[in-house]
């Protein structure tokens, strides 16, 4: 079999901490290992070696080109980051992981623009579409208008190192105390509904005597009973996962209580730590999750308030969450991930 000679798109691969960036690390530490690919990387700019040396920490390989042009020898060009950035009469495949520029546009004509343009020119230009959930396919054929036949659902995966065991090294701030966790940006991310659950929170613990409630994103509201853990964007360098896996895997509960997700890693992530998960009945959660959370509608602060003390109090539901979490988890493989996605550029390019 000739090798498949993939350029890819490489602006999330060193710096994006998100969700996005992770999904294209964990796809393409896979495809550098594989000896049927030749990959090169695109880079902006006019000197694209210099990224060469952070594309190599972030992958834990150096087997790849790096290139500010898609090359002409290349046979198909991926996008892995929703929006279409490099022109090329390639075939293309896009990964759109949402439609959130389009379900909530922004009311600024111009940042409207802005975050919608990328979108629409993958949706217009891609020989193929990835989304990431059957939720996520249905948001990009409706919002964007891309036929159902262009679009393939390949799920997200869960690194290995995911798993139960100690909660070791806890951000110091965590030492001692029990506490639920939300994954994400709480302000720059609406969507995630961090004020419902801080709401909620309060509701369920109204004079503060139970758990705190850790936030592990960039930055956090100054509220009274929150903790702000940090980023833990250790994902960045190949190998990592090492304090945000233990945070998981102290955490009491994850809560999850988004009004719109396509997927939802954290709560696979957490489900493979062996942490219980409280869920949005939203988006693509209960798709993903299956049996294996507490679902709670994600406009019903009481509601919420009384999953968190149900999980929390109660020993027996914790350790069936727990349980039924750890096989759930199991389903979802980002070697099956990366798999699928060479079979489906295969296709593409041939």
């Amino acid at each position: 079999m000739s090798p498949l000679r993939l350029a890819v798109d490489a602006r999330v691969i060193a710096e994006d901490t998100r969700g996005i960036g992770r999904y294209a690390r964990a796809v393409l530490r896979r495809l550098v290992l594989r000896d049927d690919i030749e990959l090169t990387l695109l880079a902006d700019g006019l000197f694209p070696r210099r990224h060469r040396g952070a594309y190599a920490r972030a992958l834990g390989s150096d087997s790849f080109a790096v290139k500010s042009h898609v090359p002409r020898e290349a046979g198909l060009i991926w996008h892995p980051a929703n929006g279409t950035f490099f022109s090329s009469r390639l075939p293309g495949v896009a990964t759109i992981h949402d439609a959130v520029p389009f379900r909530y546009p922004d009311p600024d004509a111009q940042r409207r623009d802005r975050a919608q343009r990328p979108f629409v020119r993958s949706a217009q230009t891609a020989t193929r579409v990835i989304a990431v959930s059957e939720f996520g396919r249905n948001e990009v054929h409706a919002m964007l208008g891309v036929p159902l036949e262009r679009i393939e659902v390949i799920p997200h995966g869960v690194e290995r190192s995911f798993s139960p065991g100690e909660a070791a090294p806890l951000p110091p701030s965590l030492t001692g105390l029990r506490f639920l966790l939300f994954v994400g940006d709480p302000i720059g991310e609406p969507r995630k509904n961090f004020p419902l659950l801080y709401e909620a929170y309060r509701q369920a613990w109204p004079d503060l005597d139970g758990p705190v409630l850790a936030v592990a994103g960039p930055r956090v509201p100054d509220l009274p009973g929150v903790i702000h853990v940090g980023n833990l964007g250790d994902d960045l360098t190949a190998g990592g996962n090492d304090r945000l896996r233990a945070t998981y895997r102290g955490a009491a509960v994850l809560a999850l209580a988004s009004y719109h997700e396509t997927f939802g890693m954290p709560l696979l992530e957490a489900m493979a730590c062996g942490t219980p998960v409280a869920a949005s009945d939203a988006g693509s959660l209960r798709e993903i999750g299956g049996e294996a959370a507490l679902y709670a509608p994600p406009d019903d602060a009481a509601a919420w308030a009384a999953a968190l003390r149900r999980i929390v109090l109660d020993g027996e539901l914790r350790e069936r969450l727990r349980a039924s979490g750890l096989e759930r988890a199991k389903k979802f493989s980002w070697d099956e991930s990366a798999r699928r996605h060479v079979a489906l550029f295969r296709c593409m390019a041939e």
